[in-house]
């Protein structure tokens, strides 16, 4: 045989080999949401993932909070999408036939689930099924810029704080400059105004999983509301939540020194590394009795019920969920209040500064309304009404009895 043919036998077994390959390949699409603090976890867990596993090629598919559901959404209602992504309002989705169900996953591979907080599994279920497995935890507490308090002689927040101490020291610590107001005391996120609600003893619905009945229109409810509206409106030691998403956001407030206290959860830790300003946190204020709630049961990770590669999809997502990916977002920067808190090497990967308070705030952590047709509901009647006292245009007792028949009608159907 003559060395060109030799070559070109050669050449074609290379291109073979090469296309053989390539056809063996699994092409997996995983997307999920984060400031740019929060990425390098993500980034680092399909790194590895993608060198321990040369057969899968994974396309990252990333978008701020603002607008990735918008995408998702129309990925999802054309039975297409992400293999993997990251999710929240679980029941929604699943009661939609969006989500794979996990059970029958965790079960065949053996999967620890029982390391997970068990609380903080019933926001990733429907109807007595696994549908997404947590990243975090989730609990908010309560950053302050030290230099702040210093410049105003406050003592710095601790346990013993209520709702009375926290408005107090947001009263001393905003600083007005005629009408203008250039520095407020506090500002938190929009979403976490159930929190305040349980810690007054009160609730949204009789159920969070299975609701049959309204509550925001009861007394204990309206009064944290109203505390939160009133924070904005008559003390002005809070912007609106519309002025402080036109601003950048909690986050951006506080580290360019706008906000002096900002409640919000661990995953600002690395952003706020950057402040040019003493910080520190504390522990969530307790409700005016003493109540001590916090939230769990974060975003999680689900498996696309359209994905045409559900083998390599949930050994991906085990992956990702599974203690290598616990300890990787643990210990990022940006760190997450590890979910799976029965793994001895995930709690010690959680070094975050700061982490006590977390962990102490998890330990108070209670699982707020997932159901299907809760964002429904909430786009359609709670939202519009909170924006009103947000806005001041109504108190709360006006605007959330306003709508209870129609939220309760909304449930019965």
């Amino acid at each position: 045989m003559n060395r060109l043919l030799l070559v070109t036998a050669a050449s074609l077994a290379a291109m073979a080999t090469s296309m053989t390959a390539a056809e063996a390949q699994t092409n997996l699409v995983f997307a999920y949401w984060g400031d740019p603090a929060e990425l390098p976890p993500f980034e680092e867990i399909v790194s590895t993932y993608k060198a321990e596993h040369p057969d899968i090629d994974i396309t990252v598919q990333h978008a701020p909070w603002s607008g990735y559901f918008t995408r998702l959404d129309t990925q999802l209602a054309a039975r297409a999408g992400p293999d993997v992504f990251f999710i929240t309002n679980v029941p929604s989705y699943a009661a939609r036939g969006q989500l794979e169900a996990l059970d029958q996953w965790i079960a065949d591979s053996g999967f620890p689930i029982d390391l997970y907080n068990q609380e903080g599994l019933k926001s990733h279920s429907y109807e007595g099924q696994l549908y997404s497995i947590p990243r975090d935890s989730a609990p908010i507490a309560l950053y302050y810029n030290s230099d702040a308090f210093d410049e105003a002689g406050i003592d710095y927040p601790d346990e013993s704080w209520d709702w009375n101490a926290l408005r107090e020291a947001a009263l001393q610590l905003t600083q007005r400059d005629g009408g203008r107001i250039a520095r407020y005391g506090l500002v938190m996120e929009s979403n976490d105004w159930p929190i305040w609600v349980r810690q007054n003893g009160g609730s949204d619905f009789d159920d969070s999983f299975a609701p049959t009945e309204y509550l925001l229109g009861e007394p204990e409810a309206v009064e944290a509301i109203q505390f939160i509206g009133d924070l904005i409106n008559e003390d002005q030691v809070m912007p609106s939540f519309q002025e402080s998403a036109q601003s950048g956001g909690t986050t951006q407030l506080f580290v360019s020194g706008q906000a002096a206290m900002a409640i919000t959860n661990a995953a600002r830790l690395g952003t706020f590394a950057e402040a040019p300003f003493e910080w520190a946190v504390a522990p969530l204020p307790t409700g005016p009795d003493g109540t001590r709630v916090n939230r769990i049961g974060g975003a999680g990770f689900g498996m696309n019920a359209f994905s045409q590669n559900k083998e390599a999809a949930w050994d991906f997502l085990s992956y990702l969920a599974g203690e290598e990916g616990q300890v990787i977002f643990a210990s990022a920067k940006a760190a997450a209040v590890p979910a799976m808190t029965g793994s001895e090497t995930v709690r010690e990967a959680f070094t975050a500064p700061f982490a006590e308070v977390f962990v102490a705030e998890s330990e108070h952590g209670v699982s707020l309304p997932q159901f299907d047709g809760y964002v429904d509901v909430t786009n359609l009647y709670i939202q519009p009404a909170l924006d009103l006292v947000w806005s001041g245009e109504a108190t709360a007792e006006e605007a959330l009895t306003a709508i209870a028949g129609d939220v309760n009608a909304r449930l019965a159907q």
